[in-house]
């Protein structure tokens, strides 16, 4: 079983709580997990880490041109950025961050 940390950052607008609350849900539909910070979510899972993405992206109203998530894998230098990115310092940083 992996451990993925998910932060999250959605733009607010007229669809913001259908965004969000789609999001959280296939976030927390992997398994144990823990949400008590803002925008952080740790979760258990069964899935790589690209299923994890790709069913948390395309199964959810995210909505990449206006809102960005980052997974990292808690257990090996494994992680993926979708979204909008202003700052590059994020890959200096995490090298090992894939943008998807």
């Amino acid at each position: 079983m992996a451990v993925y940390t998910v932060s999250f950052d959605f733009a607010y607008d007229d669809t913001y709580d259908k965004r969000y609350s789609s999001f959280n849900e296939q976030v927390k539909a992997s398994g144990v997990w823990w949400a008590e910070t803002t925008s952080f979510i740790v979760v258990e899972s069964p899935e790589t880490i690209e299923a994890f993405c790709d069913r948390i992206y395309f199964q959810s109203d995210f909505n990449s041109s206006k809102d960005r998530v980052l997974v990292l894998d808690a257990n090996v230098k494994s992680g993926r950025y979708r979204g909008v990115n202003s700052d590059g310092d994020l890959f200096k940083l995490l090298p090992f961050v894939q943008k998807v």
